[in-house]
């Protein structure tokens, strides 16, 4: 009897032989699919039957000329159970198996990358079969070895595997890649893998009896970890399946509910593209998922809407309760280490729109570090994650220089990932240290860009193939928007490629307030993602940086060219002059070079000077209806725009307090109310983040001639909620105020219901419900001083020093003169405030602030979320004491227990570009939290 046979009747492992030994001793097994069978058909091969032949083929191995059992030998096979195989006939025969990636498929990157990895594993011999020969494209450095020229020879007897001299060494290389995009080596040790499937089996509870189930290639090292070492380990059966049988979601389904799979995993890309599935097949199709238990995702950050929706759909097929397992792990970390358990409920709680990742794995722990690098980061915090413990790997193989960037000084290895640790100690990413995107100081995160031209459904782009990335040209004091993307237009087709580019563009300047500096598409092969649908922002960075994309970007560039030039129109109109010179003068450019075929975001207008192109085509045009921000926002085209401010011009004029800002989309639209400026411009970046959901703005009476102003909030409310259901029907609503307009939005909120409608989500944007207090004693003068301060035109202390100044003032006129000489000058430009419109404006908020002198709050509506920020010194004693003594007071007005949410920034500045990305994601959270 040999010692394996021992192994096997013991409950304790501590190496990888002895782990397939002990499975070894039951009935268990692998089920795997061979690729290109037709109908396919499932093949079972028990553990025993693994380990006999892994033995016979470790024989084998021993054979090859002039190799010492130390060797390294490099497997590069097309399915998953050839790897898993010749990896055991590795492990048993006493040599280092290294697994190899995919090829490019670019001959020249392909041989860079061959070349790599022969000098980095020192001249291995690469173990591949007959037919895949060929794909070594004939490099004479390399030391190839079929398996069928493997024979067994006389000398060669029946010995048994070689022993694991050390828990402590190598079992297995795992390649992947490094910053400037050259492969690394991970050598994961023995005692490191046993020690990661045991920590995952006590976090997910994993048992014996359970079914596993892989569709990746044993190349990527959740494969390897997650399903092969965790399933054996449990002496479970594990189901195999070729990556391609899954080209149907569908299938995927199927198979879990065929081989009632408990675990698994699919990445976000992929668990998108089963909940469309799911939908489009609808009650046709048929699985029982009552098994699944986990369902790990990984590689990619995982959208919480996705997440919640396809719980749901899960539901259908007899799952129970949440199944997805957001995850966060590294091939240093042997795949997953940390994972989150409660998605999406947990998330959905916070307001995340991405889900958060857990707590640790047994045998890894977690830190973060704060970005000045003098400690732990608080609670909430963002820093850099750092990592430390037995599931973690210790060196780089054969890169010294790169062990020593990767670990701290006290021996924490550093991820690389900015994130936070909430209250309740779980991991929330935030980005890569290096994929921030810093533009004129103000941060933004590459996934939260990429997402939102995903959500955009843009035509002539392939999903899941956008990167967005820094890049610091020479001598530029900010950094550039690079966004890279795969197109699905054929090169010829200009228009759609004109589209295209301009849909992106408009998507990130009005999510950023800056159009992406450098636009590129790419065919997919230059953009190839891991098994786990994940591509590197790192390597597509280093390549446009190095110049490989040059051709790509001046063949983009011509046919942009060509279209142009194709659809060149001249301007004709009075009103196309005017907007043509208008644009020429804000973007400085020539006005011969603005087509009026042009679009207004392709030629450079972003989210803030939008507003500033409103107010420069008012006071040109000279008219004194006003021009809605809505014509340029739906027309984006130079005479589009001039059309429908024709139209405007030539029709009556009408109140309708409507402003579409965003009109895609099929979820509940988004109604929201006007400050008390009575103006809807600060919603406009705010509608920019929902790319599936209409939003419209609403807007006072008053900007345009001889337009009565209201006499009452009720008179207000009343009419709001009247063209409110013009614009949508029926309920379910979604309302939100902000400052004055949140009184507004509770009193629309309260007429709606009582006219039997559903109000789903009510709104206050940091106001709070009692508010005659705050404008007692105050006149025209006040209201000029907080118009003043809440445009941006003076600060707190200057509108509180001025006070006493402004009130000696003898008449209105000097009053506004003095504000506009003492404010930001270039603010005021920018908004095209003069005196007359400054009066306007006021005279609007004077209105309001007279109506609320008698209004007290009264009555209930069903729920209330409330939105904080930090208060004007005169309005509360710090954040503390507005947010439990003067915003709590919502409490008393809701049926149900209000939710309040912390926002960055303070009052008047938090729906500014600084926060826009910030509260928008909160924003988001709280409706899907009330189920929109």
């Amino acid at each position: 009897m040999t010692n394996y046979h021992r192994w096997s009747a013991s409950p304790l492992v501590q190496d990888l032989c002895q782990l397939l030994a002990r499975a070894a001793a039951t009935p268990t097994g692998i089920i795997y699919y061979a690729p290109g069978t037709v109908p396919p058909t499932p093949i079972r091969s028990s553990y025993a039957q693994l380990f006999e032949e892994a033995k016979e083929k470790s024989r084998l191995l021993s054979g090859i000329s002039e190799r010492s059992q130390n060797s390294i030998i490099l497997l590069h096979f097309e399915s998953q159970i050839e790897t898993i195989l010749w990896f055991w006939a590795c492990t048993l025969g006493g040599f280092l198996p290294a697994i190899s990636t995919p090829f490019f498929a670019d001959a020249g990157q392909r041989k860079k990358h061959l070349l790599h990895i022969n000098a980095l594993l020192n001249c291995p011999v690469i173990l591949t079969t007959k037919k895949l020969l060929p794909e070594f494209l004939g490099i004479e450095e390399l030391s190839l070895q079929s398996v069928e020229s493997l024979a067994p020879t006389a000398s060669q007897r029946k010995t048994d595997p070689v022993p694991v001299e050390s828990v402590d060494q190598a079992a297995v290389l795992m390649l992947t890649s490094g910053s400037t995009g050259n492969a690394k080596a991970v050598p994961l040790r023995h005692n490191q893998l046993i020690a990661s499937v045991q920590g995952k089996s006590k976090h997910h509870g994993t048992r014996r009896g359970d079914v596993f189930l892989n569709w990746i290639g044993l190349d990527h090292v959740a494969s390897l970890t997650e399903i092969h070492l965790h399933a054996m380990s449990l002496c479970c059966d594990q189901v195999h399946v070729p990556s391609e049988m899954l080209q149907d979601p569908l299938e995927f389904m199927r198979l879990l509910g065929e081989h009632k799979v408990a675990y698994t995993f699919a990445p976000n890309f992929f668990l998108t593209k089963i909940q469309d599935s799911l939908i489009s097949a609808g009650p046709s199709f048929k699985a029982d998922l009552s098994h699944l238990r986990a369902l790990i995702s990984g590689g990619e950050s995982n959208v919480v809407t996705t997440c919640d929706a396809l719980t749901h759909e899960l539901g259908l097929f007899g799952l129970h309760g949440e199944v997805i397992r957001p995850g966060f792990g590294m091939t240093e970390t042997c795949a997953g280490s940390i994972y989150s358990k409660a998605c999406p409920s947990y998330d959905l709680a916070r307001g995340l729109e991405f889900a958060n990742l857990g707590t640790c794995i047994p045998g890894l722990e977690m830190r973060v570090m704060n970005l000045l690098g003098t400690g732990r980061a608080a609670v909430g915090e963002t820093g850099q994650l750092q990592i430390s413990g037995p599931v973690l790997f210790d060196h780089y193989f054969n890169n010294p220089e790169a062990t020593q960037e990767a670990f701290t000084t006290d021996g924490w290895f550093k991820t690389g990932d900015l994130a936070y640790i909430d209250e309740q100690g779980c991991l929330n990413l935030t980005g890569r240290t290096k994929d921030t995107i810093i533009v004129n100081g103000v941060k933004w995160s590459s996934t939260e860009i990429e997402t939102a031209i995903e959500e955009e459904g843009i035509t002539g782009l392939v999903p899941f193939f956008t990167v967005a990335f820094p890049h610091r040209a020479p001598n530029s004091a900010t950094e550039d928007i690079c966004v890279v993307y795969s197109p699905s237009y054929s090169a010829d087709n200009d228009a759609l490629r004109f589209e295209t580019a301009t849909a992106i563009s408009k998507t990130v300047s009005l999510n950023c307030g800056k159009k992406p500096d450098h636009l590129i598409p790419l065919p997919i092969q230059l953009l190839e993602k891991t098994s786990l649908g994940k591509i590197s922002r790192t390597k597509v960075r280093a390549a446009f940086e190095r110049g490989e994309y040059a051709a790509e970007v001046e063949q983009d560039a011509i046919a942009l060219a060509r279209h142009r030039a194709n659809i060149w129109q001249d301007v004709g109109k009075p009103t196309e002059k005017v907007i043509q010179a208008t644009l020429a003068d804000l973007l400085g450019m020539p006005p011969t070079d603005i087509s009026m075929k042009a679009s207004i975001f392709e030629l450079g207008v972003d989210s803030f000077n939008l507003i500033t192109l409103k107010a420069m085509l008012q006071k040109r045009i000279d008219i004194d209806v006003d021009i809605p921000i809505s014509i340029l926002l739906t027309n984006e085209t130079v005479a589009s725009i001039a059309t429908a401010i024709d139209t405007l011009l030539s029709k009556p004029v009408e109140y309708d307090p409507i402003v579409p800002l965003q009109l895609h989309g099929t979820k509940t639209p988004l109604f929201c109310i006007h400050p008390g400026s009575g103006d809807i411009l600060v919603f406009i970046a705010l509608a920019a983040h929902f790319s599936t959901r209409p939003v419209y703005a609403i807007r006072t009476r008053g900007y345009n001639p001889n337009e009565r102003l209201f006499s009452s909030i009720q008179e207000t409310a009343d009419t709001y909620a009247a063209h409110i259901r013009k614009t949508q029907p029926e309920g379910p609503y979604a309302i939100a105020g902000y400052s004055l307009g949140s009184t507004l939005a509770y009193e629309v909120g309260k007429v709606l219901e009582a006219q039997g409608q559903q109000v789903k989500f009510l709104a206050s944007i940091d106001y709070p419900p009692h508010i005659r207090h705050y404008i007692k004693g105050l006149n025209w003068v006040d209201v000029l001083l907080h118009i003043a301060f809440f445009l941006e035109l003076i600060d707190e202390e200057a509108m509180v020093n001025i006070t006493p100044n402004l009130h000696a003032m003898p008449t209105r006129a000097d009053a506004l003169l003095y504000v506009l000489q003492i404010g930001d000058k270039e603010r005021a430009a920018a908004l095209a405030i003069d005196a007359s419109k400054l009066e306007l404006i006021s005279d609007i908020a004077e209105n309001f602030r007279v109506n609320v002198e008698t209004y007290e709050p009264v009555g209930k509506v069903e729920n209330l979320d409330v939105f904080v920020a930090d208060p004007p010194t005169y309005a509360a004693d710090g954040r503390k004491d507005w947010r439990e003594n003067k915003l709590g007071r919502w409490n008393e007005f809701s049926r149900t227990e209000s939710v309040f949410w912390d926002c960055p920034g303070i009052h008047a500045k938090m729906l500014n570009e600084q926060y826009m990305a910030e509260f928008a994601k909160i924003f988001k959270g709280a409706m899907k939290r009330r189920g929109l």
